[in-house]
This record gives structure tokens, C-alpha cells and sequence, in this order.
């Protein structure tokens, strides 16, 4: 009896390592570097607010 618990403990230790995997299909490593957007100008400051009296 205590050999199945050792089977049945082997085999969920096996399963739970495979299903660690977080990534689907084959591992890789990207090749092309994306560019991440730049503005070509500088952001204009905004317009200061009108004063208000009170």
C-alpha cells in the first residue's frame, strides 16, 4: 500500500512541475528590438489657466 502512495506522490510532483511551465509551445528568444514611440517634438506647455476673480 505505501508503494502506490510513493507512485501516486512521484507522479503529482511530476505533473505539477510540467504544467510550472507558464509559456505555451517553444521557448525563444526574440530577435528583433521594438522600438519603443518617441515624440520628434518637444510637448508645447499648456495654456495657464484664466484668473478668476472672486
Amino acid at each position: 500500500m505505501r508503494d502506490i502512495y510513493t507512485k501516486i506522490a512521484c507522479f503529482s510532483a511530476l505533473l505539477m512541475l510540467l504544467t510550472a511551465c507558464g509559456t505555451k509551445g517553444p521557448l525563444y528568444i526574440p530577435e528583433q528590438q521594438y522600438p519603443q514611440d518617441t515624440p520628434e517634438t518637444a510637448p508645447q506647455p499648456a495654456a495657464p489657466a484664466p484668473a478668476s476673480s472672486y
